[in-house]
Formats: structure tokens, sequence, C-alpha cells
């Protein structure tokens, strides 16, 4: 049976690719508890959680990092979210959105990290 640590790493994989296990190797190397307690709660429960694909998932964390005004997890996220499916325009309109709900400081920011993935992929 497959623990909620190997579904974690699966996951994680699954939706941010290379940069998610490279990201993991980081936070291990700081703290090793941390780096576990994120693979099997955020990716080994929260990503296995059926009511919702992970499209959606991406979309309300997307607007979550973008109100807190959390820039550089946001771009993280810019990358996950294009890795499970979301267009480019569907970035541009959540951006929209949280210009009017999240505030335009925010949004800025936010809008500064997805120029860079854009660029990063050549978008």
């Amino acid at each position: 049976m497959e623990g909620k640590y190997e579904k974690g790493l699966k996951n994680r994989s699954r939706v941010f690719g290379d940069q998610g296990e490279e990201r993991r190797k980081e936070f291990e190397e700081v703290n090793p508890d941390f780096a576990k307690l994120i693979t099997e709660n955020i990716f080994g429960d929260l990503y296995e959680r059926e009511g919702m694909d992970d499209k959606t998932r991406e979309m309300i964390i997307l607007a979550i990092l973008c109100a807190l005004g959390k820039e550089k997890e946001f771009g993280f996220h810019v990358h996950a979210a294009l890795n499970v499916g979301m267009t480019k325009e569907e970035i541009q309109e959540i951006l929209m959105v949280c210009a009017f709900y999240a505030g335009v400081p925010n949004t800025v920011a936010s809008t500064n990290s997805t120029l860079s993935v854009f660029k990063e992929r050549n978008m």
C-alpha cells in the first residue's frame, strides 16, 4: 500500500515537475521534517482529494497567493498551473479579478512573477 509520502512525491512531480523535486530537496536540506510535512500533507493529502481537479485547485491557489502578496510563491504556482493545463489567458483573468478583490499592489507583484514565468517558457 502506498503511503502519504509516496503519493505526495508522485503528486508533486505531476504538478510541479523537476522544479518541485528540486525545491523539496532544498527544503529537506534546511528542515527535513518540514519537507516531509509538506510532501505528506499538501501533496499526499490535499492533492489526493477528489472534490476538484488540479487546474481548479491551482486557480484557487493563485488567487489566494496574490491576495496575500506572496509574489515568489505565485510564480512557482504559475508554473504548476501551466503544467496542469491552465492557459496564459486564464492566468491573465485571475490577475484581473485579483486586481479588484486583492488590490492593485498585490496584483502588480503577481504580474511581475507571471511575466518572469512567461518569459522563461517563451510565452
